[in-house]
């Protein structure tokens, strides 16, 4: 009986010390300062008030809407990491310079003849 309550207790001690290590590992970790933003999350509060804008434009406000493309350029270019400078508002280049590579054929088997879809027969 004296070997029950000898592990309890010490079950008891070893789950006690863990949870108090765990506490001063935890109090010890979280520091006062914050940790500082990456220059390339940093947006001013202009930039993100026109994206903010720019949500309510519709395709008919001619103006705003060249205006918003712009902004939504260089916010893609910022968020992809682009080097380059801000698209121009007046040309889509969403496509251009991009063309998937050619499909590798060389695990085809050769010599093998062509897969025809099944002819369905009617009754």
């Amino acid at each position: 009986m004296t070997d029950i309550r000898a592990f309890k207790a010490l079950s008891l001690l070893t789950t006690v010390g863990v949870l108090v290590v765990t506490a001063f590992t935890i109090q010890l970790r979280g520091g006062d300062e914050s940790p500082a933003l990456p220059k390339a999350g940093q947006t001013t509060d202009a930039t993100n008030s026109d994206l903010a804008r720019c949500r309510r434009v519709i395709a008919e406000e001619a103006t705003g809407y060249r205006h918003c493309r712009q902004i939504w350029a260089e916010n893609r270019s910022r968020f992809f990491g682009k080097k380059n400078g801000p698209a121009d508002p007046g040309q889509d280049d969403s496509t251009a310079g991009w063309a998937p590579p050619p499909k590798d054929q060389s695990r085809i088997p050769q010599g093998y003849p062509s897969l025809a879809a099944p002819k369905v027969s009617k009754p």
